[in-house]
């Protein structure tokens, strides 16, 4: 039992020691890039701040790790420009070493650089290492903001001039895009070359915001035809007048004439004596004031001398003037229209909205007269009859099939409101109804009717319209892609 006890104390013993000794050895620091702190010598820093200066005469400079640490293994002045100089980074490379390369861009008062990294493949492993993991180190150390581009090759041939030119060729080339990548950026640079366009002093009329392509003369014309055709009225009939050329005048009623009273005294009273107008004049003599036989005659009643117009006899009279001509109301009548249905294409490469078809269909042949497979505009005079009522209504159609290219939407689109505004404009057309749809054959004569005259639905929980009618639900939507703009 006393040996097992020292055995264990001798172990534990033992333990400590050991984890003090691990604790005492110092512990090495990891190599930053598979290089010590001290990636950059201060030669090489020296040589970098006076060729990186303004108005200094280096054209290059060469960069080798040397005992783990970067320095200058050259320097190399301006001989000429810089496509004739650039042979310098061709001629000072090895088959077999990787370097680096400091190359400086125009003449001495250039300030931007850029990097060659070349690593060979036939160089040992571990320097390719060293090289690849260093680069961002040395371009960190030196500046990163003096270097406007970076090369790395494995072969000299990567560092000559052709080779050169290609690398920035390629760098300046289009991306490899996707089709519809590459339909986008179509579309993105016409509108920078229309907005570019725009900004001198002549101009496209633009008719509403977006892309706004004008209507060819022949659309316009086309597009009048659709203007509701006011009724044409019949020339006005001149007709006689329906009064004789001779006519008789009615006789005219005489009045009764009017009786004077006249009161004279005498010895027995006074006397009245009714006398006519036409005897009933009285001499002056009579009032002579030497006749002693009669009292002078005072009148006592008002006398009534009232003026009464002549008696009218029937006269027969000549009429001498032709009465003024009476002209019947004038009957409208309809003219019929040469066409009601116009179809409009965009016309991207000329940019302008054509006219592509014209024509006189029905209702149920318009879905059969427009494209399937991509978006067109479509007008449409429809003549029809409504709760017993004649209706003339025009209607838009956006049409923009899914199977359409990408680009032909997205123009189509940004176009639909320039076109109904020219419409208004340019043809004086006024729309009653917009629609939008991606499948053709929804434009059916149900349909345009049915948006056009919307049926009106009872709820759920709304009243009905009979007394006690039954409550139901909305008439759901039918899928699909249509909709009313």
């Amino acid at each position: 039992m006393k040996i097992q006890t020292t055995l264990l104390f001798s172990a534990v013993l033992l333990a400590v020691m050991t984890l003090s000794t691990v604790q005492a050895l110092p512990i090495a620091e990891p190599e930053a890039n598979g290089l010590k702190k001290e990636d950059v010598s201060s030669k090489l820093a020296d040589a970098w701040k006076q060729a990186s200066a303004v108005n200094s005469n280096v054209r290059a400079v060469k960069v080798s790790i040397i005992n783990e640490t970067l320095e200058d293994d050259g320097i190399f002045d301006i001989s000429g420009t810089f496509e004739k100089d650039f042979s310098i980074v061709h001629d000072n490379l090895e088959e077999k070493q990787p370097a680096y390369f400091l190359v400086r861009l125009g003449d001495c008062k250039s300030a931007d650089w850029i990097f060659l990294c070349y690593v060979p493949d036939v160089a040992p492993i571990r320097q390719k290492m060293i090289y690849a993991a260093t680069r961002a180190t040395l371009t960190r150390d030196l500046g990163d903001s003096h270097f406007k581009d970076s090369i790395y090759g494995t072969n000299k041939g990567d560092f000559t001039l052709d080779s050169y030119k290609k690398h920035r060729a390629s760098l300046e080339a289009p991306k490899p895009l996707t089709e519809r990548e590459r339909q986008l950026a179509e579309i993105h640079a016409n509108e920078k070359a229309m907005v570019e366009s725009m900004k001198g002093g002549a101009y496209r009329k633009s008719h509403a915001p977006g892309m706004s392509f004008p209507l060819t003369e022949r659309a316009v014309a086309a597009l009048k035809k659709l203007v509701i055709v006011t009724p044409t009225p019949v020339k006005a009939k001149v007709v006689a007048s329906a009064l004789p050329k001779t006519f008789t005048s009615p006789a005219s009623t005489p009045l009764p004439v009017s009786p004077v009273i006249t009161r004279e005294n005498t010895d027995s009273g006074v006397e009245e004596t009714k006398k006519s107008e036409s005897e009933a004049n009285i001499d002056d003599d009579e009032w002579n004031d030497s006749e002693t036989k009669a009292e002078k005659t005072e009148e006592k009643g008002a006398e009534e001398n009232k003026e009464e117009p002549a008696e009218t006899v029937e006269k027969t009279e000549t009429a001498t003037e032709t009465a003024a001509p009476v002209e019947e109301p004038e009957v409208p009548v309809k003219q019929e229209r040469i066409i009601n249905f116009v179809k409009l294409a965009v016309d991207a490469q000329n940019e302008r909205i054509d006219l592509a078809s014209e024509a006189k269909v029905s209702a149920n042949e318009v879905h059969k007269n427009i494209d399937e497979d991509s978006p067109r505009f479509t007008f449409f005079a429809y003549e029809h009859t409504h709760n017993g009522s004649a209706r003339d209504s025009l209607v838009f159609m956006y049409t923009c099939p899914s199977k359409s290219k990408i680009r032909e939407r997205m123009l189509y689109s940004s176009c639909r409101s320039g076109v109904l505004q020219a419409a208004k404009d340019d043809a004086e057309l006024n729309v009653d109804k917009k629609l939008e749809t991606t499948d053709v054959s929804d434009l059916t004569e149900s349909f345009i009717l049915e948006e056009l005259y919307p049926k009106s639905h009872t709820t759920f929980g709304s009243s009905s319209s009979g007394a006690n009618g039954p409550r139901g639900f909305s008439k759901p939507t039918r899928p699909g892609a249509r909709r009313v703009m």
